[in-house]
């Protein structure tokens, strides 16, 4: 019963330690943060962050891996059936959504970038790995006769930092938000007559 009582204390102390990464790092950016920082901000002792992590980045990762847990939830609860149109939508629902909700770790990746080439390429393996998908379903739209802007892959990535830029600007609703994403990347690639 004790040992019970101590792994859900330990995994209470780390939800909180990543809950505080999350606030420092939205506050003061990845790169000022400092561990004690984030133990402050958990009301914990600085010696219970390394009872979990090795260091700040190990943290960050910690909270990436939470980033593709997250999309394979969004995934699994998306309608199959949306997939068989003509739409870009089910995909841009997943990256509206993580970007919403995980803005400050993705933001804390990019930041960790500038300054370590592990996480560079860790930032540009997960960027692939979240196009895959979309080359895909481009892909199969190219066989299907649809004119793509560019190559499936090209046009992905057009579609990815169009995205993203609006996500980041967009002051509305979040789904009026979504809504004028989708429209706007659906006209561009199956071209007027889309939706």
């Amino acid at each position: 019963m004790a040992t019970t009582g101590r792994a859900q204390q330990a995994e209470q102390t780390r939800i909180e330690l990543e809950n505080a990464a999350r606030a420092v790092f939205a506050r003061s950016g990845y790169l000022n943060t400092k561990i004690v920082d984030i133990t402050r901000e958990a009301g914990r002792a600085a010696g219970s962050f390394y009872n979990h992590y090795s260091g700040k980045d190990e943290l960050l990762l910690a909270l990436a891996e939470q980033i593709g847990e997250d999309a394979d939830v969004i995934v699994a609860a998306q309608d199959p059936s949306a997939r068989d149109h003509p739409t870009m939508r089910p995909h841009l629902e997943v990256f509206w959504q993580l970007l919403t909700r995980h803005r400050v770790v993705i933001d804390a990746l990019r930041d960790a970038a500038l300054v370590s080439p592990e996480f560079a390429e860790r930032v540009q393996r997960f960027t692939q790995v979240q196009f895959e998908p979309w080359v895909e379903r481009l892909g199969t739209f190219e066989k299907a006769g649809v004119e793509l802007p560019a190559s499936p892959a090209t046009t992905a990535v057009l579609i990815g930092g169009a995205a993203e830029n609006f996500a980041r600007l967009w002051q509305g609703s979040p789904e009026d938000g979504l809504d004028a994403l989708v429209t706007f990347v659906d006209r561009g690639v199956f071209g007027p007559a889309a939706q």
